[in-house]
């Protein structure tokens, strides 16, 4: 989102569209880009101080959209769970596969040990 844009609208409009543009960033995996944003439309928040009346419509509008990007990110961390345990269990297949392989075969069967 362009920073003139963000200046001709109310700060309260400008954090909706923020949040909007982050919702983006998630559904996209751009999970740097929407960490950053995400601190930037904290501080920008912080520096706002109380909402006026007017800016009701859009609070409502942000925790919607909030909600939103909270769900995506929540589906990404446990689908990242999934996938790393996947790979925690394919380790362990691995190592077991390496285990059998430096067991020491014998090549007949009265052969000792």
């Amino acid at each position: 989102m362009g920073a003139d844009r963000e200046h001709l609208m109310d700060p309260w409009s400008a954090l909706l569209a923020r949040a909007h543009a982050e919702r983006e960033l998630a559904a996209e995996g751009r999970w740097d880009a929407l960490a950053a944003s995400t601190a930037e439309r904290v501080r920008i928040a912080a520096k706002l101080g109380p909402a006026p009346r007017h800016a009701r419509l859009v609070l409502e509008a942000l925790t919607v959209v909030q909600a939103e990007l909270t769900a995506v990110v929540e589906t990404a961390r446990r689908e990242a769970v999934a996938e790393l345990g996947e790979l925690r269990r394919g380790r362990g297949a691995v190592a077991g596969y390496a285990a059998a392989h430096t067991v020491p075969t014998r090549r007949w069967v009265d052969e000792p040990a």
